[in-house]
């Protein structure tokens, strides 16, 4: 496998290919916001398993053993845009106490490459490489039309859940825990009746990103542990009464963020260092998506049991962390055993770090080659480009 050969082949014959249709040199530059949160409110229902009684732990509490085969996996994604084409580039990063780093796609294949562009254009392409894609799993063409946009950011959900389900696979067998950056399976207010899309290429990467999700539900089992960091958007702690009635009143619509830091102040802080640990609560999801023949493909997915957990020390902001799995009593000590100086859990810190930095060495190659073919790169991408070069060089990408 050599993907920088694959990748300068496919850069250069889309460049190629739309000297050959200039009447289609329109401007589709990829816009990354489609503007879906999650809808918690149509679609999950959250319960306190037990008394709610917020337990603090010092950060030398949580031991695990050394024989313990521990993974922890994440990804990445970057854009590269032109004025008509629109590249996605995915990196993959596993971290093995036992084997070390795995990379994708350079030591693990892995889709690395979504290509979005007019409809002619795509059709004139012959790939020679499995895991660059201008289609989804659906072989519905990445179109990215006026009319018809298949966004930018739902191609970067479906390669970063595909690449990561491809790194599960090659993991859950052989490790006793295997953490993953972010929730257990995703939850998009897409994948449910409630979310009406308008564009035949929304409703095509629906029933794809549908179809991944459900592979991922396939794949995962006891051993497989979510830790989602960025709570900012979340809306569930709200909902459940008893938190309501501790807290002293009604927080309706509250930011989970906001509740966990009244959690704190009241329940938790009784000295400057400790790790404190909500839960456990069981999440359900009402998720639902059918294909155009009306057949079910995501239908009663299993719930999850999650705590909420604050991290605090010293002159650092508090850390809000939601931690996930499909077992109620699950054993989250590989987690918490390490937590870096930035207060997060060091199995998912060193795959955010270089996930991140898998994707970002794709994005400087494939500009490269692009500026060489003449592709007309955005402004905004020329910044990240002269942004990420710089770190590399300073040693901070």
């Amino acid at each position: 496998m050599n993907w920088k050969i694959r990748m300068k082949e496919t850069i250069e014959e889309i460049v190629n290919v739309k000297r050959n249709l200039p009447d289609l040199r329109v401007n589709t530059e990829g816009d990354p916001d489609h503007g879906l949160l999650e809808s918690e409110d149509r679609i999950m229902r959250i319960e306190l398993m037990e008394e709610f009684k917020p337990i603090v732990y010092s950060f030398n509490e949580f031991k695990i053993t050394n024989d313990k085969r521990i993974a922890s996996i994440d990804s990445s994604s970057r854009y590269l845009r032109d004025f008509s084409v629109n590249f996605c580039l995915v990196g993959l990063s596993i971290y093995s106490n036992k084997k070390g780093f795995i990379d994708g796609p350079y030591s693990l294949d892995i889709p690395y490459m979504g290509i979005s562009s007019y409809r002619k254009l795509l059709e004139s392409l012959k790939l020679s490489d499995n895991n660059i894609r201008h289609k989804n799993i659906l072989d519905y063409y990445y179109v990215n039309e006026p009319e018809n946009q298949y966004k930018i950011d739902d191609i970067a959900d479906e390669l970063r859940t595909e690449a990561e389900n491809v790194g599960l696979k090659n993991v859950i067998q052989d490790h006793d825990v295997v953490i993953i950056d972010g929730p257990i399976y995703p939850t998009p207010l897409e994948l449910t009746e409630e979310f009406e899309l308008e564009t035949e290429a929304r409703r095509k990467h629906k029933i794809a990103y549908a179809k991944l999700v459900k592979e991922r539900i396939m794949t995962i089992n006891g051993k497989v542990i979510g830790v989602v960091k960025r709570l900012e958007n979340s809306k569930k702690l709200w909902r459940e009464n008893e938190i309501s009635e501790k807290l002293g009143g009604k927080l309706n619509g509250l930011k989970d963020v906001t509740i966990l830091e009244l959690i704190d102040e009241k329940f938790c802080r009784k000295n400057y260092q400790y790790i404190c640990i909500i839960g456990p609560f069981k999440i359900e999801y009402a998720l639902e998506v059918k294909d155009e023949n009306d057949n079910k493909i995501l239908d009663h997915v299993p719930p999850k049991y999650a705590y909420y957990v604050i991290l605090r020390r010293p002159y650092f902001p508090l850390t809000f962390l939601r931690i996930e799995s499909l077992e109620r009593n699950f054993d989250f000590s590989s987690i918490l055993s390490r937590i870096t100086e930035n207060l997060l859990p060091t199995y998912i810190e060193i795959v955010d770090k270089r996930s991140k930095r898998v994707s970002a060495s794709l994005f400087i190659y494939a500009y490269e080659i692009a500026s060489n073919n003449n592709l007309s790169v955005i402004h905004d991408d020329k910044i990240t480009y002269s942004s990420i070069v710089t770190q590399f060089l300073l040693g901070s990408a």
